[in-house]
């Protein structure tokens, strides 16, 4: 399984790959709507936020590749990874597949 850790509701990264060989420092913040849930929004210097669409928990976690990730439960049960771009997910967990690992990640969340 792939390695997170350190859960946290938001932080800040320095250093943050762009494209083209750009950084910037990005913030990550989860914000929270009665009625709709939970998301993360990523601002970079000098860019409008990025967001992830609303899930019922979501946290963002560092990988053992060092990057940062997204990790959510779904409103319908399901765990989701998102990857550092926000755009797509790495990972899918259901509540009956590797149950263990289920678990784990929603602990964490």
């Amino acid at each position: 399984m792939f390695q997170l850790s350190n859960p946290c509701r938001g932080c800040t990264v320095e250093n943050f790959p762009m494209g083209g060989g750009r950084t910037s420092t990005a913030t990550f913040t989860v914000e929270s709507v009665n009625g709709k849930g939970e998301r993360v929004s990523r601002v970079t210097v000098g860019n409008k936020p990025k967001k992830t669409t609303y899930h019922a928990k979501i946290c963002v976690v560092f990988g053992e590749d060092g990057k940062h990730y997204c990790l959510g439960l779904t409103t319908t049960g399901q765990i989701v990874l998102w990857m550092p771009n926000m755009k797509h997910t790495k990972y899918f967990y259901a509540k009956d597949e590797e149950y263990g690992v289920y678990r784990s990640l929603l602990e964490s969340i």
